[in-house]
């Protein structure tokens, strides 16, 4: 994300302050130990849930072991999405986490040579576009003892297509958890727009408030040259505290 670009609509300064301010964080690191270079995780998609995502997204996220926290936070944890039945590729590959419906597994993270085999055998998952979410809002909980607490999370779906939502929403929910924003047993209230105004999240936005929020922010699809607001995700202090 380096060479943002300086884009003139409306709220583009303040997207952009958030974005060099994401950069800047994920390059001093979580100072968690040690930082193990170019690890990546890998998710296999046979049917989409999207509950079933966000709380295994989280669920992954909350196991990292802690020796690989560090270094797939400062590869902006990146991920792959493939098509496939993760039942079809348990013996040759096995899974670190797997939904209950079997339909979602998540690999890694190791290194790019070790994911590369289960990249190869399967083809990216695509799904439809736009994507297709539920209607009314979503309370999903992350698995774990009731912790009382609870993160509102906002994410733009207008035009988004299905593989370009699961990347938005997965760096989102892993990167809040890696930072401590989310944990065992919290409530994630996911709400679906189709757009997010920057305006309306002035405050997120801002850099000041980095360390307690949790921003998703890229290039727009119909002009990756400039910056949109693809997710916002802020824990509810006022029902416990992290």
């Amino acid at each position: 994300m380096s060479g943002l670009p300086a884009g003139a609509p409306a709220g583009a300064a303040a997207l952009r302050a958030a974005a060099l301010s994401r950069v800047a964080a994920v390059r001093a690191g979580l100072g968690a130990g040690p930082v193990p270079r170019g690890l990546g995780v890998a998710v296999v998609v046979a049917d989409l849930d999207i509950a079933a995502f966000v709380r295994g997204a989280a669920q992954f996220a909350v196991g990292v072991p802690a020796d690989l926290r560090e270094g797939w936070y400062r590869t902006f944890t990146r991920t792959v999405f493939l098509a496939g039945r993760p039942e079809a590729v348990a013996v040759r590959h096995p899974h670190r986490l797997v939904t209950p419906d079997g339909n979602l597994a998540w690999y890694g993270p190791a290194a790019r040579g070790a994911l590369l085999p289960l990249s190869r055998l399967l083809r990216s998952f695509k799904g439809p576009r736009p994507v297709e979410v539920p209607t009314g809002p979503l309370t999903v909980t992350v698995p774990g003892p009731p912790s009382g607490r609870t993160a509102q999370v906002s994410v733009a779906v207008g035009g988004v297509s299905t593989g370009a939502y699961l990347v938005h929403v997965h760096h989102l929910i892993a990167e809040a958890v890696l930072r401590g924003l989310v944990g065992p047993g919290d409530t994630l209230r996911v709400g679906h727009r189709r757009s997010l105004d920057p305006a309306q999240f002035h405050d997120a936005l801002d850099p000041a408030r980095a360390g307690a929020v949790q921003t998703r922010i890229a290039g727009s699809g119909s002009d990756p040259d400039r910056l949109a607001l693809f997710g916002v995700l802020t824990p509810d202090r006022s029902e416990g505290d992290h």
